[in-house]
């Protein structure tokens, strides 16, 4: 009886640890009516998983984050009342990977069903990702251009300047987006209001401009995150 105790506790003990070597990915966006523009708030998106929906609403920005997902491939949902269902089937989600996808709802009868397509040359693109977790750790947490800097041999920020130069380029020609809006310049954004920060060291995507200079992309926290945030501190 205790040998085979014992051979009990060594399997659980051997899949706990093998769960723990597990990590998760992040499927986040935005929903909009069908004119792209219009944010669409209290949207429900969801992804149903071997155990069970893991799902999030939009926020008062549009705006849903979906966590905790293992690798994998998932069929993204979203609906609203008095919109049509939106489905984007086999959304492919990595480990510790952030994938963005955007709704568009129209008021048409139908639903609406359609594939993801991922970006083609995402995997040969140079690309730095900063999570939320580093960036909390980070001595440049009021600093975001201090932590890019701090965090890649390739993002430099000189002595006595607070320009970013990205692999050689010269000061002021990286580009900066902040929430999808195009800004020149992401000083006034906190560290702790950064949800997550990627920066394109080289093969930029034409959807960003003819730049050689590097581009940064932030996503700042919604109310939501602020707001759990506050929570798991009391």
């Amino acid at each position: 009886m205790k040998l085979v105790m014992m051979i009990t506790t060594i399997f659980l003990g051997v899949g706990n640890w093998l769960n723990a070597q597990v990590t998760t990915g992040t499927i986040m966006g935005k929903v909009f009516e069908e004119d792209s523009v219009t944010i669409v708030i209290g949207a429900r998106v969801w992804v149903e998983t071997e155990t069970g929906v893991i799902g999030a609403s939009t926020d008062f920005e549009g705006r849903y984050k979906i966590v905790g997902l293992k690798p994998g491939s998932y069929n993204v949902n979203a609906k609203l009342n008095s919109f049509a269902p939106y489905t984007v089937n086999g959304v492919s989600v990595s480990p510790d990977g952030l994938t963005h996808i955007n709704f568009a709802l129209g008021r048409t009868l139908n639903p609406v069903i359609v594939t993801w397509t991922p970006p083609l040359i995402e995997k040969d693109i140079p690309k730095l990702r900063i999570f939320t977790e580093d960036i909390a750790h980070s001595p440049y947490i009021r600093d975001p251009k201090g932590l890019l800097a701090g965090t890649s041999s390739e993002i430099q920020m000189p002595e006595g300047t607070d320009q970013l130069i990205i692999r050689g380029s010269r000061p002021g020609d990286a580009i900066y987006y902040i929430d999808g809006v195009k800004a020149t310049d992401m000083s006034a954004l906190p560290g702790v209001a950064i949800g997550s920060m990627e920066a394109y060291t080289g093969g930029i995507p034409a959807k960003y401009g003819d730049t050689t200079g590097g581009v940064v992309i932030l996503e700042s926290k919604s109310y939501f995150d602020l707001y759990n945030a506050w929570l798991a501190k009391q």
